[in-house]
């Protein structure tokens, strides 16, 4: 028989209705500069509007990232829609360092596709690749207590609020709350 070399592995790729979780392209740049630039969506996020060359360098690094990452490493994963694999967002995974059993996520949506569901999808999408593909034992997200409509995303996915730490972060010049969602493997296999 001859030799086959193996297969390089696939890209990652999870659909989740009407969107597509997958690596970020360099064809992302621009769009991703886009709401990455943009001081409404930076207002709650741990980062500050993006400058071209930030937005170039983080997608150039992203691109070729593996997913899930190495246990204590943040790795964003792109949101396209399914139809066009236009970039209208991104998402955060994270295991821990710890107990790679354990995640967290994060979720960021350009203004114009926001309030349409393409969140509450992608997010879902991103917690069944989490419990189905990698057998996590438990997923968590934390949020400004200001930021409402994360707040009732992360509620409407079926994570549970387990914690509001009061003054619990120094940020962007001032004092914020935080709450803490998770949930579950065997809940996300019940089907909250």
């Amino acid at each position: 028989m001859p030799f086959l070399p193996p297969k390089p592995p696939e890209p990652f790729s999870w659909p989740a209705g009407r969107v597509l979780l997958r690596l970020l392209t360099p064809a992302d740049t621009a769009g991703f500069l886009a709401y990455r630039a943009d001081a409404t969506v930076a207002l709650y996020q741990s980062w500050e509007p993006y400058s071209a060359a930030q937005a170039e360098e983080f997608v150039r690094v992203q691109r070729r990232a593996t997913i899930p990452a190495a246990p204590g490493q943040w790795v964003q994963i792109g949101i396209a829609l399914a139809a066009t694999d236009e970039l209208i967002g991104d998402c955060a995974l994270h295991l821990s360092a710890d107990d790679p059993r354990l995640g967290e996520v994060g979720i960021t949506l350009a203004p114009a596709w926001q309030g349409r569901g393409y969140a509450t999808e992608a997010l879902r999408g991103l917690l069944d690749y989490c419990f189905r593909a990698l057998a996590l034992h438990r997923v968590l997200a934390i949020t400004d207590c200001r930021n409402l409509a994360s707040v009732r995303l992360l509620a409407g996915v079926g994570m549970r609020r387990e914690g509001h730490f009061r003054q619990h972060v120094w940020f962007k010049g001032g004092w914020a709350d935080e709450y803490l969602y998770a949930v579950l493997g065997e809940e996300w296999q019940a089907g909250v």
